[in-house]
């Protein structure tokens, strides 16, 4: 077998300085965007608050995996590729991985849901089930990934394998590290993303279609317009904020599926995808949520003498309504 074109786009040395860059401009945006969340959070977010902290959480926990532990250097179409990360490890890495994509997108439901039940719930069926429907949501995150790592080839003979699905050798890493072949058929990973996607995508999706229909015709229900409009602001900051996730997971994800042909620039353009996602989730939260936002402008406001912002509290009462675990 033939080596590939050299190209420093496609080698594992771009991937680490890259991944360790990220890593370093991540740190500050995300200690940032724990500051923002904890003490700039107004009183009408109060039943948010703590819901923001926990996405938050989980986001990190992804870039801490993938950016700097994980550093995942990937051979498509093969599905199996090297870690170049300080400790190798790639099997518990992809698993962590997936854990943590899942614990993303659970905890976008769960922003939703609280939105919708605080406004609209409080007085239905599903006061009674929703801790039980939470609480499920998120004992299921680990178990998504689970089954497939107890399918993982035999390493040597899966190596042979991978290596002619490739059409040439790419560069590799010279830190003598073994490849790690996670599977050598692709049903058994297409049914874990398939499952991994889907559950969270209804769940998002359909609390999310709730909260919209119930927001345009909330006059019905008694809600005052000044409160439908602040909210239906603060519905359109989360799917704002939500849907840098859909872009950054559901594209690379899928394409672990539909790419049958080698070029090791889009896969390191895959992983790359994944990198930016916590930078690109804490810059969003920041700047389409008012009020983080203007504590960012603030500064250039006293500079240029400009006012403060002053905020009201909608009429609905936020302390009657328990926040999810």
């Amino acid at each position: 077998m033939n080596f590939c074109e050299s190209n420093y786009l496609a080698s594992p040395e771009f991937l680490k300085t890259t991944f360790h860059i990220i890593t370093g401009i991540a740190t500050p945006i995300h200690a940032f965007g724990f500051y923002c969340i904890v003490c700039k959070t107004p009183a009408h977010m109060k039943s948010d608050k703590w819901l923001l902290f926990n996405l938050h959480c989980w986001c990190i926990c992804l870039d801490i995996t993938f950016s700097f532990l994980g550093i995942p250097y990937i051979l498509l179409p093969a599905i199996a590729g090297y870690g170049l990360g300080p400790i190798e490890s790639p099997g518990l890495f992809f698993y962590l991985a997936v854990t943590f994509i899942t614990g993303v997108t659970t905890s976008v439901f769960v922003t939703f849901e609280n939105r919708f039940f605080i406004l609209f719930a409080q007085k239905t069926f599903w006061r009674n089930i929703r801790r039980f429907a939470i609480v499920f949501s998120y004992i299921i995150v680990p178990l998504y990934d689970l089954p497939i790592h107890f399918l993982i080839p035999e390493q040597d003979k899966g190596r042979e394998l991978s290596w002619r699905k490739l059409q040439c050798i790419p560069q590799l890493s010279n830190d003598g590290r073994q490849l790690f072949v996670f599977a050598t058929e692709l049903l058994g990973p297409a049914i874990t993303i398939i499952l991994a996607e889907s559950v969270p995508t209804i769940q998002c999706g359909t609390f999310l279609a709730l909260n919209i229909y119930n927001l345009i015709f909330a006059r019905q229900s008694g809600i005052s317009k000044k409160t439908v409009q602040m909210q239906h602001r603060l519905v359109v900051a989360f799917i704002i904020q939500t849907s840098v996730t859909l872009i950054l997971f559901v594209v690379p994800v899928n394409s672990f599926i539909y790419f049958d042909y080698q070029n090791q620039f889009h896969n390191n353009l895959i992983v790359f995808a994944f990198a930016v996602h916590g930078i690109a989730s804490t810059l969003i939260m920041v700047f389409v949520h008012r009020p983080y936002r203007d504590f960012v402008y603030s500064p250039f406001r006293r500079l240029f003498g400009s006012g403060s912002t002053a905020y009201v509290i909608p009429a609905v009462s936020m302390s009657k309504a328990p926040i999810p675990p």
